[in-house]
């Protein structure tokens, strides 16, 4: 359909011709009126329009077209191809002198213009013999023209052409805002949010470069119509490289963040100060669209290095914004050369939906990258979540290991310790019974029995503490770490000391974790008495805001022999699964002095109840 619709214009085009009766004539000084153009060009001062377009670039001149009115463009319609004129007079002479028909451009509200049209259309309606004057007011800017005198249908039917054409582009364009729109607010991620603002603002920029802005937007606002362009540039300027940095996740790192962070804030000032530039300073608005082109080919530069490392990298979604930009590189570049001047350019497909063509281009490549980083974001938390479903269980197995342990140690304590002492005790009873015994014998073997059962006594009790601490229920976690310390320094085997800050409300925590954090330091100490040959050990409880501490240190003989996996004991490996369960840490160091330190810490996220 475009190819075919494109096709049309092109032989439209084709056939069309400038006039040979139109001429220009340049007005250095500014200060002409019609009256002495219409004597200049009777004297044969003015140049005739060999071409359709006129192209000086950056001018300081006003130019004056001149036509004459013959059979040949009677009832015809002039045709001035460009949307953004400041000033624009359109004079009929005849023998009583020209007389001003109609004024109009961007420094007069829309609906002065003769025809409701984007470009400047004027009607030629003057009798055979007049002459039209057209003065053409852009100086200190940069000025291109492409002049055309076309019957009333033959301009419906460019015009019914351009429209199907600029309808079916910006469809396309109006499909992917809808689409990226429902992605932001499904997704929530800022990449999408930058990639909307980008396409809304460079959709303005071209709507305003194309003269629907002033056409349909802000008809009654002349001071922004000559500002919009500019404006929407340079703040299209800033959003492609925030799009870009979101794109291939540009980090502070690489060489070509700051830089790119200078471009945008000078983007902002620039943009800022063409809406705040006013009207006698508008001979500054040559210098400050020099400024636009240069951050504007500074920031193609850039961002082309900065893709360029990202591909060296290794990120293969560089190379889809790599891709993208190249349009709209060629458009710079070719938009660099048209405001340059170049008065041999041709009127095609490109001249005039060659901007809307590459945003349709850049935006669908710009998805496809999207589709990929998706993917790619897709696989990677899927690989993350087969790994920790992974280490989830193991972390599984590690505490079906401990419990498996505990287990084991309880039935070895059973069986060995408590099921042979009451063996000794049920014996030592049954020979006091024994009538052939006296009864001193029997006194000393009630004394032993007595101190079996005591014996027996502290090791269920010792094991009731390692399962399930009573203490805890009855008297909190502070009373029962407090229990268990005065009962091993009963045993005055070594000496432990305690600092406990906090713990007044066991509620605040998970009875869990108060039962495992028990049994750790249960083990710790136990580890420290077996084997660290230690004389003092020092304990630790801190409850702060944000996280739980739990500190132990002793005197011992260091790491060599300390947290060894014993027999019966649920071993280092066992007491981090613990603490990892809770997305806690411990840290096991040795001392310079001599000894162990075991630092463990829980964050307070993960003790609520």
């Amino acid at each position: 359909m475009i190819r075919f619709a494109s096709i049309i214009i092109l032989i439209l085009y084709s056939n069309i011709t400038a006039a040979s009766n139109i001429s220009i004539l340049e007005d250095k000084s500014i200060a002409l009126n019609s009256s002495q153009v219409l004597s200049l060009f009777k004297n044969g001062k003015s140049q005739v329009l060999l071409n359709s377009t006129f192209n000086p670039g950056f001018t300081n001149s006003v130019y004056w077209l001149i036509i004459k009115s013959d059979p040949g463009n009677l009832n015809h319609n002039l045709i001035i191809g460009n949307a953004h004129i400041n000033i624009l007079e359109f004079y009929i002479a005849d023998k009583n002198g020209p007389r001003l028909q109609y004024i109009t451009g961007d420094n007069f509200p829309f609906n002065q213009r003769p025809v409701n049209n984007r470009l400047f259309i004027f009607p030629l309606e003057a009798d055979v013999g007049s002459i039209y004057l057209i003065k053409v007011d852009k100086h200190d800017e940069s000025l291109q023209l492409d002049v055309q005198i076309l019957p009333s249908q033959q301009l419906y039917q460019k015009s019914a052409t351009e429209n199907l054409i600029t309808g079916i582009l910006w469809g396309i364009i109006i499909l992917v805002l809808v689409f990226v729109c429902f992605m932001f607010i499904t997704i929530r991620e800022k990449l999408y949010l930058h990639y909307l603002l980008y396409i809304l603002i460079i959709s303005l920029w071209i709507i305003a470069d194309k003269g629907y802005g002033f056409q349909f937007l802000w008809p009654d606002y002349p001071g922004f119509a000559s500002r919009a362009r500019p404006v929407f540039n340079a703040i299209s300027n800033i959003m492609i490289i925030q799009l870009m940095q979101s794109f291939i996740d540009q980090n502070k790192t690489s060489r070509f963040y700051r830089p790119l962070n200078i471009i945008k804030i000078a983007s902002f000032f620039l943009a800022l100060s063409f809406l705040m530039l006013p009207a006698e300073l508008h001979t500054l608005s040559f210098w400050f669209l020099g400024t636009l082109l240069l951050l504007g080919g500074s920031t193609i530069i850039i961002l082309t290095l900065s893709l360029a490392e990202e591909i060296v990298k290794g990120n293969r979604t560089a190379w889809f914004y790599m891709i993208s930009i190249f349009m709209l590189i060629v458009f710079s570049i070719t938009e660099l050369f048209v405001h340059g001047g170049n008065s041999n350019s041709t009127l095609n497909y490109l001249s005039i939906f060659g901007i809307q063509t590459g945003l349709v281009i850049e935006i669908i490549v710009l998805n496809f990258g999207l589709a990929h980083r998706f993917n790619s974001y897709k696989n990677e938390k899927e690989n993350l979540l087969i790994e920790v479903n992974r280490k989830q269980n193991e972390l599984t197995g590690r505490i079906i290991e401990t419990q498996e342990t505990e287990r084991r140690k309880i039935a070895d304590q059973l069986h060995d310790d408590v099921g042979s002492m009451l063996s000794l005790a049920i014996l030592q009873i049954s020979s006091v019974m024994d009538n052939n015994n006296s009864q001193d014998k029997a006194k000393i073997n009630l004394e032993k029995s007595m101190k079996v059962l005591g014996t027996v006594s502290d090791t269920i009790r010792n094991m009731s503490h390692s399962l399930t601490p009573l203490a805890i229920e009855k008297y909190g976690f502070r009373n029962a770490v407090v229990d268990l310390i005065a009962s091993i320094n009963l045993a005055k085997k070594i000496q432990v000391e305690y600092i406990i800050l906090g713990f007044e409300n066991p509620k605040n925590y998970k009875s869990n974790l108060l039962n495992d954090l028990y049994r750790i330091i249960v083990e710790l100490i136990t580890n420290v008495i077996k084997h660290s040959e230690a004389s003092h050990c020092l304990i630790q409880l801190i409850e702060h805001e944000d996280i739980l501490s739990v500190l132990i240190e002793d005197n011992g003989k260091g790491m060599q022999n300390d947290l060894v996996v014993t027999k019966s004991g649920m071993g280092l490996n066992n007491i981090k699964s613990r603490i990892e369960y809770f997305n806690g840490r411990i840290e096991v160091s040795e001392k310079i002095e001599g000894g162990t330190l075991v630092n463990i810490e829980i964050p307070a996220n993960t003790i609520g109840t």
